[in-house]
């Protein structure tokens, strides 16, 4: 009994000795470390800013567009008798392409001419008669209607003929057809590709903030894939309005297909120059900190690193275009941004 009381005495006396233990422990630590590295300077690299004339071209990819693009459709279903072109040939407009079976049309015509000959001759007899009042007026107005009547019915199957003709609606170079003579075609049957390539539209679009800087009448360059050679192009249209998904406004520009250098549908890394050169700060995209309000840069004062807000141009690259916040010979930190507050202590790394 008495080893058993002793037992639960040393019991109590552990559980309040061992919280104090470890507490006190912690505390220890934690002096440690808040006396300790927080208090080490964090190493940068800098670049010490001086202005440079900056030459602010934008690049955005684009796609070549051809200047009139159709996809060729017979107006009227029936028999292929007929294929006027040959593929990837050049084409003028109002060339016959396709020509369809009209046998019975033109029989229908030819059978409505004779009846036309006909009832022309009856309104005549009768618009003779009717002056020597021979007969009534209601007779002479029969033969008037059935004289526009018949004339009626030959316009329609002129116009029926005139369907089953495919004509090129412009010139232009046609592509592969997808037909041949003696198929039987519907209104949906796709006949072949017509682009008119002696101009070529470059699709393309720009941010919103580049709106006051890229206008209607400006010139671009571009280059296609695997071609060094540079082509020009001036910019006819843009949208009237931004993309809300995008933040962007879809632009247009035309160029001249001298040679047929060019194809639709071909990529294009197209170049355009923002303004003229002005001396500028141009930085590593990695130094800028976009918060809230903006965008801020960290440059060093004295041991310590100091937040700058600035205001951006254009962007290469990999460099951005500062336009106000800093000045010649500003220290602005590189590297080690992530790092990085209002006021912490830094020591800039040698050979930075």
């Amino acid at each position: 009994m008495k080893f058993k009381n002793i037992g639960i005495v040393a019991g109590i006396i552990l559980v309040i000795l061992l919280p104090k233990f470890f507490c006190g422990e912690k505390k220890e630590q934690g002096g440690m470390a808040k006396g300790g590295p927080n208090k080490m300077p964090i190493k940068v690299g800098v670049q010490v800013l001086k202005l440079e004339m900056v030459s602010p071209n934008y690049q955005v990819s684009g796609t070549l567009q051809a200047n009139e693009r159709v996809d060729l459709f017979c107006e009227t279903s029936g028999l292929v008798k007929s294929i006027y072109f040959k593929e990837g040939a050049q084409v003028k407009k109002g060339d016959l392409l396709v020509k369809l079976n009209d046998a019975d049309l033109q029989a229908q015509l030819k059978k409505a001419l004779a009846t036309q000959k006909l009832r022309n001759i009856t309104f005549e007899r009768n618009q003779i008669l009717l002056k020597k009042e021979a007969i009534a007026q209601a007779d002479y107005d029969l033969s008037i209607t059935d004289k526009q009547s018949i004339e009626a019915d030959i316009e329609l199957l002129r116009e029926q003929i005139r369907k089953t003709e495919l004509r090129a609606p412009f010139s232009g170079t046609i592509g592969l057809r997808n037909i041949s003579e003696g198929a039987v075609v519907q209104t949906n049957t796709l006949i072949a590709t017509l682009q008119d390539d002696q101009l070529l539209k470059l699709g393309f679009a720009i941010p919103e903030k580049y709106a006051s800087l890229i206008r209607v009448g400006d010139s671009i360059s571009f280059q296609t894939s695997g071609s060094d050679k540079v082509f020009f192009a001036k910019i006819y249209a843009r949208d009237a309005a931004v993309m809300a998904a995008t933040r962007t406004i879809s632009m247009r520009a035309i160029c001249a297909n001298k040679q047929a250098q060019l194809m639709p549908g071909l990529f294009a890394n197209i170049q355009i120059k923002l303004g003229a050169n002005n001396p500028s700060f141009m930085i590593p995209t990695q130094s800028l900190v976009p918060v809230l309000k903006g965008q801020k840069v960290f440059v060093v004062q004295g041991d310590s690193a100091v937040e700058k807000m600035v205001k951006t141009g254009f962007r290469s690259e990999n460099k951005i275009e500062i336009i106000e916040g800093l000045t010649p010979g500003d220290s602005l930190i590189v590297d080690g941004i992530m790092y990085m507050k209002n006021g912490v202590k830094v020591k800039v790394s040698k050979g930075k």
